[in-house]
């Protein structure tokens, strides 16, 4: 049995707490915010994508992520929730959530869980120093301290600082010798160049989008895009947020959002409009395959007038191609990304060469885990980034012991 303290009571620090608790050792949690698990009721729209059963997709991290999960991955959290009383149900994607299909179902568990292992949550606590003592660790916070067997750090990175992610832990590690890898916002909207988007807020469509440099791609992804007034979000597009740059181009495929498989089977049927629509408006050639103001927007971006008195016969094949073209890659330059305040996650953070795979533990200061966030492990939408973080939290708080449950 020893004394442990864990800095941030949020996802990994809760699950840090109940397994050091469950190991017989005496656990205090110090949280920054008034309460614990305020970004758990966040994520997944209010219903908490737990994990996800599917492949592992970490484009940040990828090596200690994978490792953690080989540990405690799908299969072992199961048994963690369950061993809590928590029930789960997997959706589309391998995505799984609980069965009541609410976050606050998480985070009473987890917090219940606390209360009936005697674990100390201490809110409003924000610590300024990590000190070596003679036996084990100080943590300072203000004027206050606590003597420590072993710290947990698990404050989280910069993403929703609202729900109290904000950086404010890195500095302790990094004053035992880590080495920050520079961190900036990820699944997160992106906000491109308005001119062909004006009136399109609150449009959805089904696509798949691209963002290229000079030509080259760089990520592609596909899924359901919504409009916006300063760019575009969605899944697919938060999901590209990672590699978007200012001055890179964002190309939305919206052949596929009318129902085609290639520009040519649209062309074609364009064609057919053009042939059998001939005294009809310009301004009726898309209906059916797309809104009207995404039709006038993907008009202008193929350069035609789109004239009050002009008729669907009035169209040469050359401009339907030059259409057909338009729909298949409007293109939109990307100005850059919305900031932390609205990102799902942190990409950068301590780096993860620096701890231990089977325990977190500091390989620079022993005695010292990591878990969560506050590492450089980013993963896609779709649960990977509360599994890690959950993962992370077990095995630092069981510190190599056998899992009790």
């Amino acid at each position: 049995m020893g004394i442990v303290i864990i800095i941030g009571g949020g996802a990994a620090g809760m699950a840090a707490a109940i397994a050091a608790a469950e190991c017989g050792d005496r656990v205090t949690v110090l949280e920054r915010m008034d309460r614990v698990g305020k970004k758990i009721l966040a994520t997944g729209n209010g219903r908490c994508n737990l994990m996800n059963v599917g492949e592992l997709r970490f484009p940040g991290g990828a090596s200690l992520a994978h490792a953690v999960l080989e540990k405690c991955g799908a299969a072992e959290q199961t048994r963690f929730w369950y061993h809590l009383g928590l029930r789960m149900r997997q959706e589309d994607g391998g995505r799984v959530y609980p069965i009541s299909g609410m976050a606050s179902s998480v985070l009473d568990t987890l917090r219940l869980s606390m209360e009936a292992l005697g674990i100390e949550v201490i809110t409003g606590v924000h610590v300024t120093g990590l000190f070596k003592a003679r036996h084990g660790w100080t943590v300072m916070a203000g004027d206050k301290k606590w003597k420590a067997d072993r710290v947990i750090v698990a404050g989280g990175g910069c993403a929703q600082p609202k729900l109290g992610s904000d950086g404010s832990t890195w500095p302790l590690l990094i004053s035992q010798g880590h080495r920050m890898i520079e961190a900036r916002p990820s699944l997160s909207q992106i906000v491109t160049d308005t001119a062909l988007i004006k009136g399109l807020s609150g449009i959805r469509v089904r696509t798949q989008v691209r963002i290229t440099r000079g030509g080259i791609e760089k990520y592609c992804e596909a899924g359901e895009l919504l409009f916006a007034d300063y760019g575009v979000t969605g899944v697919c597009v938060m999901q590209c947020a990672r590699y978007a740059s200012a001055g890179d181009m964002l190309h939305i495929d919206l052949v596929r959002a009318m129902g085609f498989d290639t520009r040519a089977e649209l062309f074609a049927e364009l064609l057919h409009r053009r042939n059998n629509w001939r005294q009809r408006s310009l301004n009726e050639l898309l209906t059916g395959l797309c809104v009207p103001k995404l039709g006038q927007a993907i008009f202008k971006a193929a350069g035609i007038a789109n004239a009050i008195h002009a008729t669907c016969g009035d169209l040469t094949q050359k401009m339907l191609n030059t259409l057909a073209e338009a729909a298949a890659d409007f293109a939109l330059e990307i100005r850059g990304v919305k900031g932390f305040e609205s990102a799902q996650v942190t990409v950068g953070g301590v780096s993860v060469q620096e701890f231990d795979t089977e325990t977190l533990e500091s390989k620079l200061a022993p005695g010292i885990h990591a878990a969560g966030e506050v590492l450089d492990v980013d993963g896609d939408c779709g649960g990977f980034n509360l599994m890690f973080a959950f993962g992370s939290g077990i095995l630092a708080g069981l510190n190599g012991r056998a899992c009790p449950w």
